[in-house]
């Protein structure tokens, strides 16, 4: 391109840019300047300390202090913030539909005045009767002063005081000050934040209730002491606090309003104040007919009210225990350090936090412990609650089985080292006492409370009661480690059911039945199908194998449940391979031991470990055998687990 047309084209964008920039700039402080001429006024809402307005009807006077607006007439009260920012609102938005400047005359000063003031006079602006003044934080103020309807309908003249121009405004401003004196008053009971009331107190003839909040929980002081129901009591005093007052009556109660001897008083010490606010609750108001309301007079307003029983009566007539905290306990999980398990009759166990990890502790040695077991406690514990309160006052402990408990729990913090706001060694935090247990419900007692609760006793069947329970999940492995062709007799025996079927083969044949034969004779072939699926589910079993001595494994398997012999054979030699299944324990976990195994392993009857299809498929070839009619035939299946002997949880 040559240089001439670049220079060219240059020279014509920068004209374009700056006749952009010109004429933008002046559209906008056009529109600028002709939005501000709109506006009768000019205020900074921040800056308005006072609002005085006269009507025929008397004086409103509001008044802003440190951030807060008050009526101060015709009464001193609060007033309503919302009604205050409106007409604030209305104010700063207030423009014009049209302005009239008064025209004066060419003579004396005299002359000038009588004709302004004639010209006001036409439009109602002569000696106002309604007008509005606003007081600025420096002493500055600005009067409205409204006169005549306009012509056009909905509209009036208003002017500024002091100024020789009378505009035409909508009469949405003049509706707004012309409200009675308490539509300015604000209608809610108090301005008392909910969350800064300390204590609570109730007095009512059927006696005293008093509710203390310490550390952001709420305690209950009187009649008893015990831990309160947070977020019901929250509930119950913001209802009371943000109630809606429906009249403002003379501030000196009258006898008929029954506040001479209310039927209630209610008391809020205050964050920051020394004097608590009292809430007398008078008689019954037929004021609003069709609602339950109630005379009311509240020591920081001077009114009498109107209150509806809905926000006061749900607190009045509720009784300490609706009020009490059901959770067993109140505790912070990440303070606790060290959890001791003490089972009636058995070693204690305890766990200790190490870093992110838990830890069994004994005798200074530490071993692992199951995954996420800790965590579980605690927030086992956390979720607990009562079903019912027992006694308030824990004087019979033996009557509960709390004087020797059947466990004991016990939560503690532990500092490795001094520091400035703790010692070294462990710290208790509280015990958790177990004691006997009725249907499906057991007492438990706090020992830094005095009453005692009924909880449901699936939290104790929980807790571990031995070093097994504490163990972590060993690695699955096969149970049987025999190859399915190597198979080649299965023998089982369950109660008084004995069957065995052989190898033939490729088939398989019955070789033996426990029951006395009767005259139709069982079948010697059973169904080949039903033998392979038993021994596919045999081979298939997993499960982890745990070692060491455990007294309610031991126990589980003094009675079998099932016994099932595998037999392998060579031309030199036949081994047997003996599967015996014990009684379930709690979590319904059976355990089960192998020849040429040491250790007991625990099956899970579940589908995904085989268990269950084991015993579908004994079930199905114990079938083609027929006991005697004498004797009754055992069903081939798994009992449950048997909740009321004491056992061990499968490690999960």
């Amino acid at each position: 391109m040559k240089p001439r047309i670049t220079l060219t084209l240059a020279a014509i964008a920068g004209t374009l840019f700056a006749y952009i920039w010109f004429v933008d700039r002046h559209e906008n402080s056009t529109r600028e300047e002709a939005e501000v001429s709109a506006k009768v006024i000019q205020i900074d809402r921040q800056k308005v300390s006072k609002i005085l307005i006269k009507t025929t009807a008397g004086p409103l006077e509001l008044a802003r202090l440190n951030g807060v607006w008050n009526v101060k007439q015709p009464v001193e009260d609060r007033a309503d913030p919302s009604a205050v920012e409106q007409l604030l609102s209305l104010l700063e938005n207030l423009r014009h539909d049209s302005k009239i400047t008064l025209s004066p005359t060419q003579g004396s000063a005299k002359a000038n005045s009588e004709k302004v003031a004639e010209e006001l006079k036409e439009y109602g602006l002569g000696e106002s009767e309604l007008s509005l003044k606003l007081v600025l934080e420096n002493g500055g103020e600005t009067e409205l002063l409204f006169g005549k309807e306009s012509a056009i309908e909905g509209k009036l003249y208003t002017r500024v005081n002091g100024q020789n121009t009378v505009y035409v405004i909508r009469d949405s401003l003049r509706t707004q000050i012309t409200r009675k004196p308490d539509d300015f008053r604000d209608h809610k009971l108090t301005a008392i934040p909910p969350q800064s009331v300390q204590v609570l107190n109730v007095k009512t003839a059927e006696g005293e209730l008093e509710l203390e909040r310490k550390s952001g929980h709420w305690n209950i002081t009187k009649p008893m002491r015990a831990r309160g129901a947070d977020s019901k009591i929250n509930d119950l005093l913001a209802s009371v606090l943000n109630a809606n007052m429906s009249q403002f009556l003379p501030a000196t109660p009258s006898p008929e309003q029954g506040l001479s001897e209310p039927r209630a008083t209610l008391s809020f010490k205050v964050e920051g104040e020394k004097e608590p606010v009292l809430l007398q609750i008078g008689a019954p108001s037929t004021a609003e007919p069709g609602k339950e309301t109630s005379f009311a007079k509240l020591s920081s307003r001077a009114t009498v009210t109107v209150l509806p029983n809905s926000s006061f009566d749900p607190l009045l007539k509720a009784r300490p225990n609706d009020l009490r905290d059901r959770k067993l306990l109140r505790i912070e999980p990440d303070i606790v350090d060290r959890i001791t398990l003490e089972p009636a009759g058995k070693t204690a166990m305890t766990l200790s936090r190490k870093a992110e990890a838990w830890v069994q502790q004994s005798n200074k040695i530490e071993t692992p412990v199951r995954e996420g077991l800790a965590t579980k406690i605690l927030s086992d514990l956390q979720a607990a609650e009562a079903v019912n309160f027992v006694a308030d006052v824990a004087t019979d402990l033996e009557q509960y089985g709390l004087a020797h408990p059947q466990y004991t729990l016990r939560l503690s913090s532990f500092a490795s080292g001094n520091t400035a706001e703790t010692q070294a060694g462990e710290k208790p935090i509280l015990n958790v006492l177990f004691g006997s247990v009725e249907g499906d419900s057991g007492y438990v007692k706090l020992d830094d409370e005095p009453f005692i609760v009924a909880i449901p006793k699936s939290l104790l069947n929980s807790l571990p009661t031995e070093p097994l329970d504490l163990l972590p999940s060993p690695p699955e492995e096969p149970v049987v480690q025999l190859k399915r062709e190597d198979i080649s007799k299965v023998s089982t025996k369950f109660s008084r059911l004995s069957t065995s079927v052989e190898k033939d083969g490729t088939a398989w044949k019955m070789t033996s039945n426990a029951a006395e034969k009767s005259d139709s004779a069982p079948s010697s072939k059973p169904d080949t199908t039903q033998v392979i699926a038993l021994i596919d589910q045999l081979v298939d079993l997993r499960a982890g194998l745990l070692k060491g001595e455990h007294p309610s494994l031991t126990e589980a398997m003094k009675v079998p449940v099932i016994e099932i012999t595998l037999e392998t054979r060579t031309d030199t030699n036949t081994t047997q391979t003996v599967l015996t299944i014990g009684q379930p324990v709690k979590d319904g976990s059976f355990p089960a031991t192998v020849t040429g195994k040491e250790g007991v392993f625990l099956l899970a009857q579940s589908k995904e470990n085989a268990l269950e299809n084991t015993m579908t498929a004994l079930q199905a070839i114990s079938n083609q055998t027929e006991p005697s009619k004498s004797q009754p035939e055992p069903a081939v299946s798994l009992p449950p687990p048997d909740s009321t002997r004491p056992a061990t949880p499968r490690p999960q």
